[in-house]
């Protein structure tokens, strides 16, 4: 027999074995879905939806079978009924101020695990009208989370503030509602579009005499002037001051309490400590009985210790806390470190600065740092209850470490697995996920197949991977609740964000990156007249990095790079901020001058090059990408925002995220056409994915962070608390502009 003739037989043989073996594999996945869906059956005969919902989705990362599918569009259809029927059940029971039983039922049906926001909202109403107003306001903040429209979630914020203060809308002028609705939007930008510079304050805008506060020394030695640009935000000139939009409104807010604490946090930021004691004092008289009084008391004890450091010390340390406000309100916790560091060397004995540190140090997860801190404040501190709060954290910092990094580990884990499949990096991992991405689902659908061609690598059913990210979610919530600016948490958050198409909360979990040193990144497919390449993307300060992570032929299946891209095949998608890095990868390297411009297009990014031009398609896992449309370009824009904020790249250029005349005729491609869209069913991404920033005060994680602590739930609360005091109590209130609705909604509109 000849060379060839021997060489075809044993190709034939080789494809023969390979078929066998594919057939194989396929029937012992089709066996174990089998036993999965006959559990998913079970539970849906006992009334138990979404956990049958859960079984059916978890099948599905094994092998996409027709009566899955179905059965999963069934049970959607069913809890898309019964949330409904609950709904309107429940309303007829708050229109007749049942609140209790309305309350019950609503309870009943978050069981459902959809539609997460209106019914949280609708809890949220019931609540205060209980009396239960903490409880009320944990609703509305977790319906908040959920609220992706701006407009919406604005009154969310309003209806936040009604909650707490028991202030209800003004009535203003309609040209007077526009400044006031301006500085709301304002004030969730800070950082972004908003500064907190001022033109200086007078300190007697909400109050017509000095408070014994203010005269225990005098108001030369406090008002401390701050130097232009302290706030060292290159973009400082580029943004708007909220807190000059806040002074222009003076006379017609004299009588809102939200006001009079925002001024009171423009008069900390800008230097002026005397005159945010004053305002915060005025606040505790307006709103007697705000749920946030006892942290605005805290606040005031802080301050009125700060303005006791007496002499020129005491001038360059007040003038360092104003600049912590400020660098904490915008996010910038490198400048934060920098400036409490500065203020305790000038006054090594002053005990505020080294509490502040050591929570700064316990947020970020730096444990030794922490510790030595707390330490110290113990020593300076004269009061045993000061003592006694700092030993509960110096209890529990290692403790509160073990379970951070058990936790991100677990979200890690989830993720990166996720983004494998959706790459088809078949090589990377256990033989276990290898095999199971071999065998992932495929589109039958033409209009399917063309969506996906035209964006980046789905691959993974939509059901399981919205189920997978919120399990994500819920792991980081308790890791972020433990270190609130813990690195490597905020990386995978800011990435789960991004898959919840939630660019402004991704930016805020980004920015504690950036904030640490470390690149901020995303995953996408690039595109080139020469080859498709799986990316990861790094943003750093100068420069940008993307990493490559497979090639694609023809056919798109996948070969590695030619140098491994890190430790788990995806870049290190987690990297930590002191360990070593692999410093050679196969990579595209690029400096801010390489790059002549960074635009939206459509779904798409285009990154301009002097000598060619790269498309990046972002990976998405939760639903369809949008590739035409508003919603191509508002998904396209939340990656966009990221070369402006960290390379600094301010020349790209967004989409417009508003209808075009020809849009509103023809909307494009039509995400609602897709049948297996579950996000349109009320699983969403939004409401499958709660905001850490909100989650944090839930009882719920608190309580599931401590099956693995030996330490008692009081001790865990108070430590959340005193995190909270530091990083986000003194954020700025919503200003109701019209009096509250406490109607009951049946949909957020």
């Amino acid at each position: 027999m000849g060379t060839k003739a021997i060489l075809l037989v044993f190709v034939l043989c080789s494809a023969l074995a390979a078929e066998n073996l594919e057939k194989t594999q396929k029937k012992e996945l089709e066996a174990q879905v089998r036993t999965m869906t006959a559990e998913a059956e079970r539970l849906e005969k006992a009334g138990q939806l979404a956990e049958a919902r859960t079984k059916y989705a978890e099948s599905q990362a094994l092998i996409e079978m027709k009566d899955v599918t179905d059965a999963l569009k069934r049970l959607d259809e069913e809890i898309h009924k019964r949330v409904k029927e609950t709904l309107s059940e429940s309303r007829k029971l708050y229109e007749l101020r049942k609140f209790k039983e309305a309350a019950t039922a609503l309870d009943e049906g978050m069981k459902l695990q959809a539609f997460q926001p209106v019914l949280a909202y609708d809890l949220a109403l019931c609540y205060y009208q209980l009396g239960e107003r903490n409880k009320a306001l944990e609703y509305l903040g977790r319906a908040k989370a959920g609220t992706a429209d701006p407009k919406q979630k604005q009154k969310l914020l309003q209806l936040l503030t009604f909650f707490t203060t028991g202030e209800n809308g003004l009535l203003v002028s309609d040209s007077d509602k526009d400044r006031i609705s301006r500085v709301n939007r304002l004030s969730e930008s800070i950082g972004l579009e908003a500064s907190l510079e001022d033109a200086g304050g007078d300190g007697e805008s909400f109050s017509e005499a000095d408070t014994p506060s203010a005269q225990l020394v005098s108001q030369a030695s406090l008002k401390t002037n701050v130097p232009a640009g302290m706030h060292s935000n290159t973009n400082a000139n580029h943004r708007s001051s909220l807190c000059n939009a806040l002074g222009e409104l003076k006379g017609t807010l004299a009588s809102s309490p939200s006001a009079t604490f925002n001024l009171a946090n423009c008069a900390e930021t800008n230097g002026r400590a005397a005159e945010a004691v004053r305002l915060l004092e005025r606040y505790l008289e307006m709103a007697p009985t705000a749920l946030d009084a006892d942290e605005a008391r805290a606040r005031i004890a802080d301050l009125k210790s700060l303005l006791s450091v007496p002499g020129q010390n005491g001038i360059e340390i007040r003038r360092l806390y104003a600049s912590v406000y400020g660098s904490l309100a915008e996010r910038k916790y490198d400048r934060t470190l920098t400036d409490l560091n500065k203020a305790g060397d000038l006054a090594p004995e002053f005990a505020l600065t080294k509490w502040k540190l050591a929570l700064l140090y316990e947020a970020i997860g730096h444990i030794d740092r922490a510790r030595e801190n707390f330490i110290r404040y113990q020593q300076l501190t004269s009061e045993q209850s000061a003592k006694d709060e700092a030993n509960l954290h110096l209890t529990t910092l290692d403790a509160k470490r073990s379970k951070y990094d058990e936790e991100v580990d677990e979200a890690e884990d989830i993720v990166a697995d996720l983004f494998n499949r959706a790459m088809n990096l078949a090589f990377n991992g256990s033989e276990k996920r290898s095999a199971l991405r071999a065998k992932r689902a495929r589109v039958n659908k033409k209009e399917e197949n063309k969506a996906r061609g035209r964006v980046g690598g789905f691959a993974i059913p939509f059901a399981y991977a919205q189920q997978q990210l919120s399990r994500a979610s819920e792991h980081l919530q308790i890791a972020l609740a433990l270190f609130p600016l813990g690195a490597e948490a905020n990386e995978l958050m800011g990435l789960v964000f991004l898959q919840a198409n939630d660019g402004h909360s991704a930016i805020k979990t980004f920015d504690v990156v950036a904030s640490q040193g470390l690149p901020v990144s995303f995953y996408a497919e690039m595109r080139s007249h020469k080859q498709d390449q799986a990316v990861k993307c790094e943003l750093s300060r100068d420069r940008l990095r993307l990493i490559f992570l497979s090639s694609y032929d023809k056919k798109g299946n996948p070969a590695p790079p030619s140098k491994p891209a890190g430790e788990d095949g995806l870049g290190d998608m987690v990297v930590e901020p002191s360990a070593p890095r692999q410093q050679a990868f196969d990579s595209l390297d690029l400096t801010l001058g390489d790059i002549k411009k960074v635009e939206t297009d459509k779904g798409l990014l285009k990154l301009k090059l002097a000598q060619q031009e790269i498309t990046l398609s972002p990976i998405y896992l939760p639903s369809f990408t949008p590739i035409e449309g508003p919603q191509a370009r508002r998904f396209a824009n939340n990656y966009t925002r990221l070369f402006v904020r960290y390379p600094g790249l301010e020349d790209s250029k967004l989409g417009t995220e508003g209808m075009s005349g020809g849009e509103k005729f023809k909307m494009g491609y039509d995400i609602a056409n897709a049948s297996m869209d579950i996000a349109m069913s009320g699983f969403s991404p939004i409401s499958a994915i709660s905001s850490v920033q909100d989650a944090i005060t839930i009882t719920r994680t608190i309580r599931a962070a401590m099956v693995s602590l030996s330490v008692s739930f009081a001790t865990w609360e108070k430590s959340v608390d005193d995190q909270q005091q530091l990083l986000a109590n003194k954020s700025f209130k919503a200003i109701p502009s019209q009096p509250v609705n406490l109607g009951f909604v049946q949909e957020m509109k």
